[in-house]
């Protein structure tokens, strides 16, 4: 793969070692759960900024999100300054009103079959909603024709008879996405996390668990080769594990998929139901990332979701602000992406970093040839 990456970058200028100029930006030609779906809600226009591109979202009168670029072609103002009109989005400007496809269906001052209403339009990009999400699909639609959203989306947000998940909100993260991708490795948690996630080895019964009783200066770590790459394992001062909740074997899919998607399965105390992390990590511009996160179980009952409520709002919720917190303020420390590169000294568990890092410089690369790698099913299934 190194050999792969390298023959294809030998011509192409660097942003930072190892990032070629442009990934800095994104992957573009993906599905992003740009927004959450209560976003666009009382008919108005909702402005946000993915993979350095200004954006706006609306529904329409039957309820379907648009997303177009948010700049209106006439005098260049945000239209998500303007307003929703019969499912029309008009520019507070000077009125001009464009559809979901993104064109100019109205000039106040023309008649309705002028021929500019065929010359001015904004450039639209695919919309969909799913799982409490609006998905869309930012790139060249006409170069890289979107795939259906179903097959590039985790397997349960197809199956909510059989799953249930809870949405943690957007998370704007002062770091460059490549940076905040790699807060999700697989060894730092038995530090960076060893107060947030480490419980006393005792079986749940209800209310927040008891915290593992190891002090952390008398904590060791223990790395382990899975088929999911390194894990770190927290270790007393006699060997013994220390309840972290990671999963060393026994799981499916992949642990980071393309675009951005880290999957990570946990058992948060001892004989809980496991759940997956599901995080998606996208670049808002340059120096900013977009973290969205969302938690899913397994369930086949009334009685297992109503359990399982109870796990997320006395144990998971809370666990999940510290955790999230926590990974977010020391990637912040991190400085810009050309000075983390060039300064860091890697270990042997970074291997799975370096895998990740050629996985997205390939897939980068590979679309300046006209190729666009897409994730398989096989990625998305449900871990556990």
């Amino acid at each position: 793969m190194a050999n792969l990456t390298q023959n294809r970058a030998r011509n192409y200028p660097e942003f930072a070692p190892g990032v070629p100029k442009g990934l800095e930006l994104g992957l573009r030609n993906y599905w992003y759960p740009v927004l959450q779906s209560e976003t666009l809600a009382g008919g108005k226009p909702a402005g946000f900024k993915v993979l350095g591109e200004l954006l706006v979202g609306w529904r329409d009168a039957s309820g379907r999100p648009h997303v177009v670029r948010d700049k209106c072609p006439h005098r260049a103002a945000k239209l998500s300054a303007g307003r929703v009109l019969d499912g029309m989005l008009q520019c507070a400007w000077h009125g001009l009103r464009f559809d979901g496809e993104g064109r100019c269906v109205m000039i106040p001052w023309e008649p309705d079959d002028n021929k500019l209403l065929r010359e001015i339009s904004v450039k639209a990009y695919p919309a969909e909603e799913l799982g409490g999400y609006i998905w869309a699909y930012i790139g060249e639609p006409d170069k890289f024709p979107p795939p259906p959203l179903s097959e590039c989306v985790p397997e349960e947000l197809l199956k909510p008879n059989s799953f249930i998940w809870f949405r943690m909100p957007h998370d704007v993260w002062q770091a460059n996405w490549l940076q905040s991708l790699e807060s999700s490795d697989g060894f730092h948690a038995v530090m960076l996390h060893s107060d947030s996630q480490a419980v006393a080895n005792e079986t749940w019964t209800g209310g927040r668990p008891k915290k593992a009783a190891v002090p952390i200066a008398k904590r060791r770590m223990q790395i382990a080769k899975t088929s999911q790459g390194y894990r770190g394992i927290a270790l007393d001062p006699d060997g013994i594990p220390i309840h972290h909740g990671h999963f060393i074997e026994g799981w499916k899919g992949e642990r980071w998929t393309l675009p951005c998607l880290h999957t990570i399965p946990l058992r948060p105390v001892p004989n809980a139901a496991p759940y997956a992390s599901r995080l998606y990590q996208f670049p808002i511009d340059g120096t900013h990332t977009q973290s969205v996160r969302f938690l899913t179980w397994r369930v086949s009952s009334d009685e297992e979701r109503t359990k399982i409520e109870k796990l997320w709002n006395e144990v998971v919720l809370h666990r999940q602000i510290e955790v999230s917190g926590e990974d977010k303020a020391i990637i912040e420390t991190l400085g810009d992406l050309m000075e983390s590169r060039s300064e860091e000294y890697l270990l042997f568990p970074d291997q799975d970093i370096l895998m990740v890092r050629r996985k997205i410089a390939d897939a980068f690369l590979a679309q300046r040839e006209g190729k666009r790698p897409l994730p398989g099913k096989e990625a998305l299934v449900y871990p556990v």
